[in-house]
């Protein structure tokens, strides 16, 4: 599994999500939450051309959850093998909670994917004010699990790619609902932010 398509805050926008899930090239496509509509989660998990995996978002609701859930896609408070990479996740619905959850499951090596809705503070969670809006408690997560990636999302404002001084690389892949995406490349290391050309 070499290629990561990363999408967050897709807000209703279905059009550009069938868009990307059919241009790009992915293993695997990861939704960092906010779907807001249940047929826009329906779009991700049928539109995706590889395993789709997702948390929900600050504004998901429950319809969209059960979604997730049914098909197999929602990992809030799970740690899961994918093809050999490990990957947790953290939603936007019941975040300390989820914490917890994913704590208490103390997985056996350092994880690949740390995938949440909201980013920790300080990292890529400006918002237009100048707030730093990150969750202090997933700072101690990410030192518990020391994961390679960090995928998130939730700050429109402050899309990017951030290498932390422990190595792991922090992406805001930025809202979808304005074409903004991420693809990471787990062989080469890299990770690219890209736009949808309207």
């Amino acid at each position: 599994m070499a290629r990561i398509l990363h999408v967050s805050d897709i807000h209703c926008q279905n059009d550009i999500l069938k868009r990307v899930l059919a241009e790009e090239d992915y293993d695997l496509v990861v939704s960092t939450g906010d779907f807001e509509c249940i047929d826009t989660a329906r779009i991700f998990l049928e539109n995706a051309k590889a395993r789709a995996l997702a948390v929900t978002g600050n504004l998901d609701n429950p319809g969209v959850a059960r979604l997730l859930r049914e098909k197999g896609a929602l990992i809030d408070g799970r740690v899961i093998d994918v093809d050999g990479l490990l990957i947790a996740g953290v939603g936007g619905m019941e975040v300390l909670g989820n914490i917890r959850m994913i704590k208490s499951a103390a997985p056996s090596r350092p994880l690949d994917l740390l995938v949440t809705h909201h980013p920790p503070r300080g990292v890529l969670d400006k918002t237009f004010y100048g707030v730093n809006a990150g969750i202090e408690e997933l700072w101690e997560l990410i030192s518990f699990l020391t994961p390679s990636y960090h995928l998130f999302g939730h700050i429109h404002e402050s899309p990017g790619v951030l290498e932390g001084d422990d190595g792991v690389v922090f992406v805001n892949a930025g809202p979808l609902a304005r074409g903004r995406y991420a693809v990471i490349d787990l062989e080469e290391g890299r990770v690219e932010l890209r736009e949808v050309n309207r």
